[in-house]
């Protein structure tokens, strides 16, 4: 898990390079990007609980496309599951935002491939200092009320002080979350980056996952950094659940 099989826009961020982020999925309805997602297993993809509310809520209507870089392009590389089962936190908040956490079961097993392969999933002691470089990737929106990325973006941020980013947001920050951005702003996950990966690089080389995109206020704005669900506090719900 966790390794970048090609060594070579979120808001402030670059272009990826092919088969850089092999774990990051596009969760699509009818051909269309909803939302990220991130392959953790051969049959199981996370993701964020919000992206499944309401009129979204049916697995039969989503799709998980792996491999994908240009989304107006089908990749040689990429692959397309269909969901068979879709489960979310049972305390997922949607006014809070906590737990905001969910699993997608594939129809089939995703073959490890070049350019598709898992993130590697923390233990629930794995530490994610404050002030590590992590990175966030997705086809989100390149500026707040923007047009969607066609190609992968991928930016760098800096995880966040648990008190700070509390403070900057009226003191609603749970136990369940990390933030991760700048004081200026101008680098941040945006609307579409929704249940995708925030992952950090261990000395080993293996990449982590530290987080998934959950919410903000605004994109790239001063003061208020990307709020992620924080996946140590719930590893033992997602072993729980993909065992």
């Amino acid at each position: 898990c966790g390794l970048q099989t090609s060594m070579s826009r979120i808001v402030g961020g670059t272009n990826a390079t092919e088969g850089e982020w092999p774990w990051q999925a596009s969760l699509q309805i009818s051909g269309r990007h909803i939302c990220g997602g991130i392959l953790i297993h051969e049959k199981w993809v996370l993701s964020a609980a919000h992206c499944f509310v309401s009129r979204f809520a049916p697995p039969d209507r989503w799709t998980v496309v792996l491999g994908k870089f240009k989304l107006d392009v089908v990749s040689y590389h990429q692959l397309t599951f269909t969901v068979v089962k879709i489960i979310s936190h049972r305390y997922y908040d949607e006014d809070t935002y906590d737990h905001d956490i969910a699993l997608l079961l594939l129809d089939q097993p995703v073959p490890i491939a070049p350019f598709i392969y898992p993130i590697c999933l923390p233990a629930s002691t794995h530490v994610f200092e404050t002030d590590r470089t992590c990175w966030v990737t997705g086809w989100g929106t390149t500026e707040e009320d923007g047009s969607a990325a066609n190609v992968l973006q991928k930016v760098d941020v800096k995880l966040v002080d648990q008190s700070t980013c509390n403070k900057a947001y009226s003191y609603t920050i749970t136990p369940r979350m990390i933030c991760a951005g700048y004081p200026e702003g101008k680098k941040d996950s945006c609307q579409g980056d929704s249940g995708g990966p925030l992952v950090c690089e261990e000395a080993s080389g293996r990449w982590f996952l530290a987080g998934i995109v959950s919410f903000g206020y605004g994109c790239g704005r001063q003061e208020y950094y990307g709020v992620y669900t924080r996946v140590t506090r719930l590893i033992d719900w997602i072993n729980a659940n993909i065992s």
